[in-house]
Formats: C-alpha cells, structure tokens, sequence
C-alpha cells in the first residue's frame, strides 16, 4: 500500500499516526515525500501533477512493489491515485477530502500558470481522475470534511458517484471539520479511531 500526500505544505508526516496504526494491526504501507516538500530537495514549481505520478510509479518500482497496489491519497494526491489506477490495479482506495483537475492541469507546472489554470476551470465532470475512477473495480472509502472550503461540494459528488464499478462506495463525512483532515483528527480522538478502523476495513476487506 502507498501513501500519497497532498499540496502546499503537507508531506509524508501527516500519514504517520494512520500508518503507525496500520502497521500495529499488521498492514505494511509506504509513504514519501513529492519532490519539493517535506524532506525531499528540488522545487515543487519543478514538477506537476504529471510529475508526481511518474515519482510515484518510481517508488512503486524501487521498492519492488506488484499490483495490485492499493493506496491512501490526500488533497491533490487523490488526483495522482487516480491516475495510477490502470498501472497499479490497485485492490482499495482510501481518499481524503481529495481534489480533482482538469486534463489542461496535468503537464503545467505548479505555480502561477498551473494557478491560471485552476482558477479558470468551472466543471469538474471532464477530470481525468473521474474517467480513470470509472475503470476501479475495487473498495472505495472517502473521508470529507463538512465544512472542506478547498474542495468543491461537485468535486466530492463526482468522486461519490463516478466509482460505478467500484466493489463497494464508503463515505465519511466528519461533522465540524475542514479540508485538513489528519490534523483535525489528532485533536478529535473518537473520529479518529473510527475512521482509522475504517481505513483498514477498506485495505483488508
């Protein structure tokens, strides 16, 4: 299994206390850091989305991973794990509050084009995340905020309802939370406890 974190200033980290959980239960998992964020060198204006799921794939492959490769994404990692459905098969998906871009975003690096380009979309429907999603025969679980004001409420409807193979659809969606969901759950112990049970439900099945 393989984390994928999201933007800004997320890295690796916010997945340690779900990873520490799952691997006490017995679930191995890998995580990293996208080239310039959290320990990794280089400039996050280096890169794109197209980037992140070729550095992504390169950590599959240098840990010897097979698929199916089942993965928990957060943010704009929810994007990248959707794209990677057709190379890593994966058996479950585990996405938190995760964004969706349109098939222009995907070579343009981060900065203030790939902002231009964001802020000029206005539907949604067209992402490749959701068109890759269509093709998942696996477990879907998805952990949303009630008050995400990142992610638009079409966004998280076309991620619901666009998993039409999906072996089975999970929705949580936290009362009183927002888009940075892994902090919020440190601070709110009994939600963090079910969603965590849920996330391993999810990856075991």
């Amino acid at each position: 299994m393989l984390a994928l974190h999201g933007g800004g200033r997320s890295s690796r980290q916010g997945y340690r206390p779900l990873l520490t959980y799952l691997a006490d239960q017995g679930q191995s998992a890998a995580a990293f850091d996208f080239a310039g964020q959290g320990d990794s060198p280089g400039l996050m204006s280096d890169s794109s989305l197209n980037d992140r799921a070729a550095q992504a794939l390169a950590v599959v492959e240098r840990l010897g991973l097979q698929p199916p490769v089942s993965l928990i994404a957060s943010s704009m990692g929810g994007h990248i794990a959707c794209s990677l459905i057709p190379r890593l098969m994966p058996a479950a998906i585990v996405l938190f509050c995760p964004a969706a871009y349109e098939a222009a975003a995907q070579p343009v690096a981060f900065g203030p084009a790939f902002q231009q380009v964001i802020r000029a979309t206005t539907a949604f429907a067209a992402s490749p995340a959701f068109s890759a999603l269509e093709q998942f025969e696996g477990r879907l679980l998805m952990v949303l905020g009630e008050l995400d004001a990142v992610i638009p409420r079409e966004v998280e409807h076309e991620y619901i309802t666009r998993a039409t193979r999906a072996r089975g659809v999970e929705v949580i969606r936290l009362a009183g939370a927002g888009h940075h969901l892994h902090a919020w759950l440190q601070d709110h112990p009994v939600e963090r406890e079910r969603v965590f049970a849920r996330v391993l439900a999810t990856l075991r099945g």
